[in-house]
């Protein structure tokens, strides 16, 4: 270990209080923060991390550090971003050395500087869309994130036929999570993705927006989809579709071998209007199942009934 390192980590030894140490690094923590020596600048930050109660002063170096010629130093300042979420101070030289570091040559910082200048607020949606053109499919995860956070639906739309699953997926859960009608129409294609996640991404959401006749269709079909996960989504979409166009195939569902989707199909059974003769001896039925969870969903949904019987 270097004398350097060592040096530092005496400095954080030798204060006995956490606010005298905050006083000590204001002044002397910048220069290891700048020693020549990648192990040194590293150890800085996770001693200002550890140590700083000063927030305020200690945020900037955080976000600096992803602009440090040495890849190490800038993945350790990637880290603590994510870590430090609810305590760093976004100031105005905070939020500038994040900005400069989303146009770096390392994807890695882009994506981080990205996900930091959303989480602390910092990111207005015309900047988030412009990063939707990043090469690197992080950094548009991330600005898709950021889209969500400021509710800018319009834009998820266009990153909807994105190369990358991973930013699918990522528009899916995103326009799930505002619960907008608009979305429903980019999840009713996203639900017709080959990817296996983009496609139950897009049918979970579609319970958030609504599930409109044509949503509804694609996911009476899924239902028959040989993967579980696309056939539990398409159970819950269905509990947004109207009765009359989700009650049969949920009945059918019903009777899945996956017990996930038994579990899905009852619980979307219990959100349809009472009116359909078809749902209480569907759900009357699946008191029966040898699930206990099951059973235990249909029987909380049939109360909804005044009568026990069917109607």
């Amino acid at each position: 270990m270097s004398a350097r390192i060592l040096a530092l980590l005496a400095l954080a030894d030798e204060a006995p209080e956490a606010e005298e140490l905050a006083e000590e690094l204001a002044e002397e923590l910048a220069e290891y923060l700048a020693d020549p020596e990648p192990g040194v600048r590293r150890t800085a930050l996770t001693v200002l991390s550890e140590a700083t109660e000063d927030w305020a002063h200690g945020s900037t170096p955080v976000a600096t550090a992803l602009l440090d010629p040495d890849p190490s130093v800038r993945a350790t300042a990637a880290v603590l971003l994510a870590e430090l979420r609810e305590v760093l101070v976004a100031g105005e030289e905070f939020t500038a050395a994040l900005s400069q570091a989303t146009t770096h040559a390392d994807p890695a910082v882009r994506a981080a500087a990205v996900g930091a200048l959303w989480r602390h607020h910092r990111i207005a949606a015309k900047e988030a869309e412009r990063h939707l053109a990043d090469p690197d499919p992080r950094v548009r995860a991330e600005a898709v994130h950021g889209l969500v956070s400021l509710h800018a639906v319009e834009p998820l739309d266009t990153a909807a036929a994105d190369p990358s699953a991973e930013v699918r997926t990522a528009v899916a859960g995103g326009l799930g999570t505002l619960g907008d009608p608009r979305g429903a129409s980019a999840l009713a294609e996203l639900a017709t993705d080959p990817d296996t996640a983009v496609a139950a991404a897009a049918f979970t959401a579609l319970a958030e927006t609504g599930c409109p006749p044509k949503a509804a269709a694609l996911a009476t079909q899924a239902l028959r989809q040989r993967d579980w996960q696309v056939r539990e989504a398409a159970a819950k979409a269905l509990a947004a579709a109207l009765a009359e166009l989700a009650a049969a195939p949920l009945t059918a569902a019903t009777r899945d071998q996956n017990l996930d989707v038994r579990k899905a199909a009852v619980r979307s059974l219990g959100h349809l209007a009472p009116d359909d003769p078809e749902v209480p001896a569907a759900l009357r039925t699946a008191t029966e199942d040898p699930d206990a969870d099951v059973r235990a969903y249909a029987r909380h949904a049939l109360r909804r009934y005044p009568n026990p019987s069917e109607r």
